[in-house]
């Protein structure tokens, strides 16, 4: 049982250093940073934001806003995927204590 509990505690800790990143990316862009780390950084949370576009191009186009949403979008969708996550170590630890 301890193992499974550190099997989900490293996914809990992968899934807030991304939502860290993503933090991070989206402070240091309004400043137009123009250091290598901050690219390495973009190109790091690329793949996990990525999916969001979408909806946030819909949202922009909807309000005709100028606003990027993507990085607020992914915060959220990563919070809501944290808690689904402990939601299934809850179900998968009363099921193997049954």
């Amino acid at each position: 049982m301890r193992g499974l509990y550190e099997v989900f505690y490293a996914g809990d800790l992968f899934i807030q250093l991304i939502s860290t990143a993503i933090l991070v990316y989206c402070i240091l862009s309004w400043f137009r940073p123009n250091f290598q780390a901050f690219y390495w950084l973009r190109r790091f949370i690329q793949p996990f934001v990525s999916p969001f576009q979408k909806l946030s191009l819909a949202v922009m186009r909807y309000f005709n806003a100028p606003i990027d949403f993507t990085c607020w979008f992914a915060l959220i969708g990563f919070r809501i995927l944290r808690r689904l996550w402990w939601v299934l170590y809850s179900l998968i630890a009363r099921g193997l204590y049954r």
